[in-house]
């Protein structure tokens, strides 16, 4: 029954889509689940007449008659703005905002994390284990907020392996450098290279490269959607002067540039459909239809065939 009591939306979803989902009877359970991706930022407001409501504020009015029975999360990749309506009235409306952030100090919190896992780790230990994972560049302005992320969540699986392994006793320097190897920054490039030329057995074999490294299937599908959406964003904007395009994206000139050249190869329904294709196997594995590795070379598939 878990299956056909989540829902996820993306952020082409209307207001409509979202009440309406919100608005539905969990079926032969208790709660429902219903996840919106990215749908908040979406919502930049074009001009509105004077006195016409926007749709985030049409959303804070739904929220208060929001049955007990829907568990509604909206997941965001940016951060939004401290008055940010949700956020300023997240407690009045009974919902609560979390904040996925690198803390200060890292080695402080993989020890309470450990701890929290029913392990232990020592400062040296933990000091050893987040050097050993990539914390992407913070002067690349397009991937840092996003890499920061993806850094927490690999950490975070690190943590079980080296639990399990040291089982009661805690684990050491040596536990870290012996089943954590040290990182490279992943070479998404070559997976989207091979995508965008239908090279399907270089595409799984860069793949499978990248999680044996110990990335997570996830964060591999994330930088392609990532990738498929600046090839839209490119494509509709292939007019713009390379300058131009990555000001409007936010983008380091090199990424904008690369997008613009490679956008030109494609027309814009191929890459809509394969962003669409993206977002199906994430919805796919994260209702549990699908492994993620499975979802992955199901995606490498339909790309590749198109």
């Amino acid at each position: 029954m878990a299956d056909v009591n989540v829902t996820v939306l993306g952020a082409d979803a209307t207001l409509a889509d979202v009440q309406n989902a919100a608005q539905t009877m969990p079926f032969f359970l208790e709660r429902k689940l219903i996840v919106v991706r990215n749908w908040l930022s979406a919502q930049a407001a074009p001009r509105r007449k004077k006195g016409e409501t926007g749709t985030i504020q049409k959303l804070v009015d739904f929220l208060p008659d929001l049955s007990e029975a829907t568990a509604l999360v909206f997941c965001e990749d940016a951060t939004l703005p401290e008055t940010h309506p949700l956020i300023e009235g997240a407690e009045k409306l009974h919902g609560r905002v979390k904040r996925y952030d690198v803390p200060a100090n890292v080695g402080r919190w993989l020890i309470e994390r450990a701890q929290s896992k029913g392990g232990s780790l020592d400062a040296r230990a933990a000091e050893a284990l987040a050097a050993r994972i990539n914390k992407g560049n913070r002067n690349d302005r397009d991937h840092f907020d996003e890499d920061a992320r993806l850094y927490m969540l690999k950490l975070d699986n690190e943590l079980d392996k080296l639990v399990g392994y040291a089982g009661s006793r805690a684990i050491s320097v040596s536990d870290v450098e012996s089943l954590v190897g040290e990182e490279e920054a992943p070479d998404i490039f070559k997976i989207v290279d091979a995508l965008a030329h239908r090279r399907a057995a270089e595409a799984y074999t860069a793949t499978r490269g990248l999680i044996a490294r110990g990335e997570h299937p996830l964060v591999v599908l994330t930088s392609i959607a990532n990738h498929t959406r600046r090839l839209i964003q490119a494509k509709d904007n292939e007019r713009l002067s390379e300058t131009a395009f990555a000001q409007l994206i936010g983008a380091h000139p090199f990424v904008a540039k690369r997008a613009l050249t490679e956008a030109r190869g494609f027309e814009m329904v191929e890459l809509e459909r394969a962003h669409l294709a993206v977002a199906d196997i994430d919805a796919a594995i994260k209702s549990g239809r699908i492994d993620d590795i499975a979802g992955l070379d199901l995606l490498i598939a339909t790309l590749c065939a198109g």
